[in-house]
């Protein structure tokens, strides 16, 4: 039976130290492996009255509270012990930060634990640091969004949710990395000659991308920098980088995170805040200290009726009968589903010919096994309505990027006080080549003119964003399904240097091969958990997700519980980065293209874009020097490497016109 989140979550806290669960002891394993250098804090476990030493940066947050509010360590003393693990395993070379100050944050610990000392209450949170993406305002620290134009700009307030967090007995840890302006599923910003912006990295193998477009967010949870973090999602953001680093991200429903004007933008009607938590109890605590739970969602153009965020859990919810929609004919998005699995007749399903692409099948495959012999019934469906409707939808999405941003920007501008700043001025200085030609149809240098009219975007919002919903609405009735499910992406998380080869076109779009279900999600307003379902054989994380019609976040956070009792959280990283002693040097060059090898494009330049990475420094370990197959780590990845995967994707029978593309991530 469901019962009201906040309880849910204090009893799962509790239930560390036997309050709950009778007197149980805490578990290292479930956080992590213990570190083997002297970071470790001794503290009483309560049930038991006597003395464990544990490794506290690597405790899950839940865990972490418990020692928190039952005062076995202190605020300032958990800070100490995230900063210890990120200086001694080399992390700093992860750039999962854009602004660290440790001062600030050691001070906010020292107030909530001199609170404590006064008699005064500090729970629930009782002085955890939340790791927050920059895109999101917190007074006192830079938003940058990791473009040159608003380094150094201070926000004169938070968004409420992060008032919310600290109201709570909460604090900020730092602003964390991530895709320039939230544009891309990669995070790859190329280093610029004079702007001090990096790439981050992927705690599980430097090499790879981590996500994005709030890569440094996850990023610092999976390698222990992080107890939990804040990301932002407007067609992927917070779910692709949680796959790519093997946590949990949500995508809860529209406007039931209240960040109001303290989020930078790139559309009002797809952009929202969510959560990443190392395990699925972490993310329902988070969730709960987030949610406004006495609020209802009108999305604005999309959601029919109202829905209520009250997100209930059942922590017993059975995968038994489970009837999980899995789109049989989504293009390259669903290389996993099989006949075997299925039970069903041959299906038309991209499956990618290279190995990051068999890679993703098999472990697909192996997770679909899995559920169907936990009694979960798959319910493969006809997907081409799904297929239709977002290729129609692109090009009112464009429009509505074109008409939204330059109105949200210059709204974020003005409501902050930044008048040395105009969106022109974001504009013209945007770091990477690819997001500047990409955002250039979106705003007419001449008159500083919206893409599309007025009467354009009212019909997309009242026309054609609603007709994505009701078909994805239409087809989740239709199957009699609980939620969707599928793959996070075609292929596993890819390397740095092979993730955009990316097409540009005469018309100055830029088209990616790595899309997924992600944006139908975002523009059908659903909500939407991303979760992992074990490691390739590079010691790379992997996921898939679940979707369900808007107002079901709940429904998402219980079965996130049980998929985590099916494939666990992931094991740590390396307590040690790789990179450790080197800098990451990513930088953006052309390549040839070749219509014969990669195949014919209508419309296409004969040019790629892609990118070289580089290790300055003598790194930690050697894997970075044998990594790729055409070479050392610094001569790139041959691109031939990703033909068949350039191949398929541009040959798909759905392909969408380059010209209806969006770059908004």
């Amino acid at each position: 039976m469901a019962r009201p989140l906040r309880m849910f979550s204090v009893c799962l806290v509790v239930a560390a130290y036997g309050a709950c669960a009778g007197g149980q002891e805490l578990s290292r394993a479930a956080s992590g492996r213990v570190h083997p250098r002297s970071l470790l804090q001794t503290a009483a476990a309560p049930a038991s009255g006597a003395s464990a030493t544990i490794d506290v940066a690597l405790l899950s947050a839940t865990d972490a509270i418990a020692l928190l509010c039952s005062r076995n360590i202190t605020s300032v003393a958990y800070v100490q012990a995230l900063f210890a693990h990120y200086d001694s395993g080399g992390f700093a070379c992860l750039n999962s930060f854009i602004t660290l100050n440790r001062p600030q944050v050691l001070a906010d610990a020292a107030a909530v634990d001199a609170k404590a000392a006064a008699g005064q209450s500090i729970t629930p949170l009782c002085g955890l640091p939340l790791a927050v993406k920059d895109s999101i305002d917190v007074q006192g620290y830079p938003t940058t969004g990791a473009t040159p134009a608003l380094a150094g700009h201070i926000p004169p307030y938070s968004a409420p949710l992060i008032d919310m967090y600290k109201q709570a007995n909460g604090i900020i840890l730092g602003k964390m990395n991530l895709a320039e302006l939230s544009t891309s599923i990669g995070s790859i910003n190329p280093n610029i000659p004079g702007n001090n912006i990096t790439t981050p990295l992927n705690p599980y193998n430097q090499t790879k991308i981590p996500g994005g477009s709030s890569g440094g967010s996850a990023a610092s949870v999976a390698a222990r920098i992080a107890p939990w973090a804040l990301c932002e999602d407007t067609g992927g953001s917070c779910r692709s980088p949680a796959i790519a680093n093997g946590i949990f991200g949500l995508r809860p429903t529209l406007g039931c995170y209240n960040y109001s004007d303290g989020l930078l933008p790139a559309t009002f009607t797809r952009d929202t805040v969510g959560a990443m938590g190392r395990t699925m109890t972490d993310l329902i605590t988070l969730d709960s200290i987030l949610r406004s739970s006495n609020m209802t969602s009108t999305a604005v153009g999309s959601i029919p009726d109202p829905v209520a965020c009250n997100a209930f859990i059942d922590p017993n919810i059975t995968l038994n009968g489970l009837r999980l929609g899995l789109p049989s004919n989504f293009g390259w998005v669903n290389p996993g589903l099989s006949s075997q699995i299925t039970s069903s007749s041959r299906h038309d399903v991209y499956t990618p010919t290279k190995s990051e692409g068999q890679r993703m099948a098999n472990l697909t495959n192996a997770a679909l096994a899995k559920l169907v012999a936990a009694g979960v019934v798959l319910v493969p469906f006809d997907s081409s309505n799904l297929d239709q409707a977002i290729a129609v939808s692109w090009a009112g999405a464009t429009e509505s990027i074109g008409y939204e941003l330059p109105d949200a920007l210059s709204r974020y501008l003005f409501r902050h006080n930044y008048t040395d700043l105009n969106v022109l001025d974001i504009f013209n200085a945007i770091n990477k080549p690819t997001i500047k030609t990409g955002y250039e149809p979106y705003i007419n240098y001449r008159e500083f003119q919206r893409v599309g009219s007025d009467t354009d975007w009212v019909e997309y919002l009242s026309t054609g964003r609603p007709s994505v919903a009701k078909a994805w609405r239409d087809t989740f009735a239709a199957h009699d399904v609980q939620a969707f499910l599928y793959p996070g992406s075609a292929v596993t998380v890819q390397a740095l240097d092979a993730f955009e080869p990316a097409v540009q076109f005469d018309n100055g779009t830029v088209v990616s091969a790595n899309t997924s279900f992600f944006q139908i999600d975002s523009i059908s307003t659903a909500t939407a958990l991303a979760f992992p379902i074990g490691m390739d054989n590079t010691g790379t994380p992997a996921g898939m997700q679940i979707s369900a019609p808007p107002g079901n976040d709940g429904l998402m956070l219980s079965l996130g519980l049980a998929m985590e009792r099916m494939f666990g959280p992931m094991p740590a990283p390396p307590t040690t980065a790789a990179c450790s002693g080197c800098t990451a040097n990513v930088t953006y060059v052309p390549a040839n293209y070749n219509a014969t090898l990669d195949g014919p494009i209508p419309n296409a330049t004969e040019t790629w874009t892609s990118y070289t990475l580089t290790f300055n420094g003598q790194c930690a370990s050697n894997y970075l020097t044998s990594y790729g197959k055409s070479g050392p780590i610094g001569r790139g990845v041959s691109l031939l490497d990703t033909t068949g995967i350039r191949s398929n994707y541009v040959n798909a029978t759905m392909l969408v016109p380059a010209a209806n593309i969006s770059t908004a991530g």
